[in-house]
């Protein structure tokens, strides 16, 4: 129950950040729509998308390492985090100077040089808050994080708004997205200090260790930002900047949604697994089930309004005529967040069990699949075939992984959840339908009450989860005894009795306990009793 309680807790403080974080966002959303126009947002999302493809060995390396390992092992923070900067600064000096050169070679014009450039610097910021973030996860501190992509996002939209509005230029605009990452890694660093000190010591061993082990972390990192990301650089060869722009608004939205898992899976659940796989795979089981249910009861509805709304959010987001082009890219896409929620989980388990190196297959078979389909459908359907092909290989991922999972650990109690949030997302879609051209501050709450109806009236939630989070949330200031506290006196009180000598064992046995005017009754009892009446009787003593 307290580590119940610590979960809830920790997910009220991941939601209220994603709340401020979704708010800032979206501001910067409009922004982008109403003062950049889909030309100048191609620029701006096409470098960004360049730089990712760049830096993957900074996005992918370590960190998931990190909050596995340290969680298993505190002691390790110190020598993870000296050894872990070191790293992704050298590979940061490299991949720069790729990129720099890679643009010259390519023969990029200036404007979209300058945009690489500074976007650049950022991956430097971004790891290193990532590598913060990670040491905060693995300890089950998910507050610094949350409050370091609060400051960056806040920032970047409030200050991005701003200029945006008095004419900024975009590369003016990356500038501002820079400060902003830099902040969320000075922000994370300090948080990091204040709790546990910055002694850095690096180890040639714990390098070597951390370079050896996550290979098939940045290998199947490389081919996953390879098969997100490069139909971006399709797109601009094969067709042009302003198409790059219709795709890069409706992926955006697409980025944002992929929120859950960011709060839940990846900071609360992922030590949680590496734990449990440790005690007890029963346990496992249940934290896995519940992780299927709480995401496929929130991804399924926000799938179908993006499916069915498209053409409302994203005139009230961009407002635009540019990004009209927008709607059918974004609706191929709402399919894949569904893939996406659910292999997220999958991926975290298969981490935690050790297996990663099937994750480097899977992502392989992925990447050969996605670029297949990308030859295909970009030049047929330009950002729409761009969008099926991301969502397609999402489908192929999770029917590969799937297999992945222990079957003694896979929850098929879900499957009910799923078909249960279905139904109710289907009729949540009707109701969409039919007010589809009333505004969306009337169209998403009307939608949002019908889905809840329905998914209440399915009893879609198990009763035991509600009984649970309820008890949780009622029981959160009350002090009990955790479970993890008696384990540890248990330990130290087995501890305590190995220590021991075996001059101290004979001392112990001569203390006589008091009795409890009760008999033992076991044979072994009563074969001493004999025994001590025979020896008795042997030397004239009566019974």
């Amino acid at each position: 129950m307290d580590k119940l309680r610590r979960v809830v807790g920790s997910t009220a403080i991941s939601l209220l950040g994603q709340a401020i974080t979704w708010t800032s966002t979206f501001l910067l959303t409009i922004a982008y729509g109403r003062f950049l126009g889909a030309f100048k947002f191609g620029e701006l999302y096409f470098a960004l998308s360049f730089v990712m493809l760049i830096g993957f060995p900074l996005e992918f390396g370590f960190n998931q390492q990190i909050t596995r390992d340290v969680a298993q092992d505190h002691s390790k923070a110190l020598s993870y985090l000296s050894n872990s900067l070191l790293l992704k600064s050298l590979f940061w000096l490299i991949l720069y100077a790729f990129a720099l050169l890679f643009c010259h070679l390519v023969g990029y014009d200036d404007e979209q040089s300058k945009l690489i450039m500074i976007c650049g610097i950022s991956l430097l910021s971004g790891s290193t808050s990532n590598t913060f973030a990670a040491l905060h996860y693995a300890f089950g501190n998910v507050l610094f994080p949350v409050i370091g992509t609060i400051l960056e996002k806040g920032l970047a939209a409030l200050i991005g708004y701003l200029v945006l509005k008095t004419g900024g230029t975009v590369q003016t605009m990356a500038l501002v997205l820079l400060v902003s990452s830099a902040v969320n890694a000075l922000w994370q660093a300090i948080c990091y200090y204040r709790k546990a000190g910055l002694r850095f010591r690096f180890d040639l061993d714990t390098s070597r260790s951390l370079l050896r082990t996550s290979i098939p972390f940045i290998v199947s990192g490389a081919i996953g930002v390879i098969y997100y990301r490069i139909d971006t650089l399709f797109l601009q060869s094969f067709t042009n900047t302003t198409v790059v722009g219709w795709y890069g608004a409706g992926y955006r939205l697409f980025d944002t949604l992929v929120f859950l898992p960011s709060l839940i899976i990846n900071p609360i659940m992922a030590p949680i697994y590496a734990n449990l796989t440790l005690v007890s795979q029963e346990q496992l089981k249940i934290a896995i089930a519940k992780s299927f249910n709480f995401l496929l009861f929130f991804v399924l509805p926000i799938t179908t309004a993006l499916i069915v709304a498209a053409p409302t959010i994203i005139g009230v987001l961009y407002h635009n005529p540019d990004f009209q082009h927008t709607i059918p890219a974004l609706q191929a896409l709402a399919p894949g967040l569904i893939f996406l929620y659910i292999n997220t989980v999958i991926v975290s388990v298969i981490i935690s069990t050790r297996q990663e190196k099937k994750i480097t297959i899977t992502a392989s078979i992925a990447l050969v699949f996605n670029l297949a389909l990308n030859f295909v459908l970009i030049p047929r359907f330009l950002h729409v075939g761009a969008a099926l092909s991301t969502t397609l290989t999402e489908f192929l991922l999770l029917c590969i992984n799937i297999r992945y999972i222990p079957r003694q650990a896979f929850a098929f109690e879900s499957l009910v959840v799923a078909s249960k949030a279905f139904l109710a997302s289907v009729i949540m879609g009707v109701v969409l339908w039919l007010l589809r051209f009333q505004t969306i501050y009337l169209l998403l709450p009307a939608g949002a009450c019908a889905y809840l109806a329905v998914a209440l009236l399915f009893r879609t939630i198990p009763p035991e989860d509600l009984r649970t989070l309820q008890m949780a949330i009622r029981h959160k200031s009350r002090s009990a005894p955790a479970a993890e506290e008696l384990l540890t006196e248990s330990i130290a009180v087995e501890t305590l009795v190995t220590e021991f000598d075996e001059a101290t064992l004979p001392r112990l046995r001569a203390i006589q306990l008091p009795t409890t005017g009760e008999e033992e009754t076991t044979p072994s009892r009563r074969l001493q009793r004999k025994r001590r009446n025979e020896n008795r009787l042997a030397g004239g003593e009566v019974v």
